[in-house]
């Protein structure tokens, strides 16, 4: 069941994506009515998904060796692994990005399981946490990461605090070919940002993270062990 908060951030994300319907416009500004704080929250994720203007969606077709891990998984249940398409739904992606990466401190974005729930082990374990250091935060900012390795990509678990407020920070993984996969991006807060991000690539595959401001480019980075 959805809690109210669930529903809060369907409606947040609607609005930014212009997809509201009349009933769903009548209850957003039911909400806003009880919650002004839902208005700067619309304008900040706006802020946001400017960012990624002229970005095309790309679908890209899962490799061989991708087909044969999920495969050779026990008890996998048999899933067609052609590319998603897009629908009217998953234009949320961004706004939702944007919501999930906002301030601890407000009621919307995505609920995320606490890091002790899930078990560590050495890199690359599937499942697993695997704390990263994370270097070169710019000046009064902290950032800690985890990762987290998964069959279908590699998961970025992110706390931040210090960041400039309204400023874009995208999350990158770089293979050790210099190919660059973007798992998303965050939103720079005056309160501690907690959020989750992903990257469809292997985490065998990485061999570094980096935090990009959208003004200056790289300002934290990770340096990865090989798995």
């Amino acid at each position: 069941m959805h809690s109210p908060d669930d529903r809060a951030a369907e409606l947040i994300a609607a609005a930014v994506a212009g997809e509201l319907s009349p009933d769903e416009k009548r209850e957003l500004d039911a909400l806003r009515a009880q919650h002004p704080w839902i208005d700067g929250e619309i304008a900040e994720l706006r802020r946001l998904t400017a960012d990624f203007d002229g970005m095309t969606w790309q679908e890209v077709a899962p490799d061989d060796a991708l087909r044969d891990r999920v495969a050779a998984i026990p008890d996998a249940v048999p899933i067609d692994l052609a590319p998603v398409r897009e629908s009217r739904r998953t234009r949320w992606i961004l706004p939702a990005v944007g919501a999930a990466c906002l301030a601890v401190g407000l009621a919307v974005g995505v609920a995320l399981p606490p890091a002790g729930s899930a078990p560590t082990g050495p890199p690359g374990t599937l499942g697993a946490l695997e704390t990263i250091d994370v270097r070169d935060e710019p000046s009064g900012a902290a950032i800690d990461a985890d990762l987290v390795a998964h069959t279908w990509g590699t998961e970025a678990i992110l706390d931040a605090t210090g960041l400039d407020v309204g400023v874009t920070y995208a999350v990158v993984l770089l293979g050790s070919d210099g190919t660059e996969f973007s798992a998303g991006a965050m939103l720079g807060s005056d309160v501690p940002i907690h959020c989750s991000v992903n990257a469809a690539v292997l985490r065998e595959d990485v061999v570094r993270l980096e935090i990009r401001d959208s003004r200056t480019g790289v300002v934290a980075s990770a340096d990865l062990p090989e798995v």
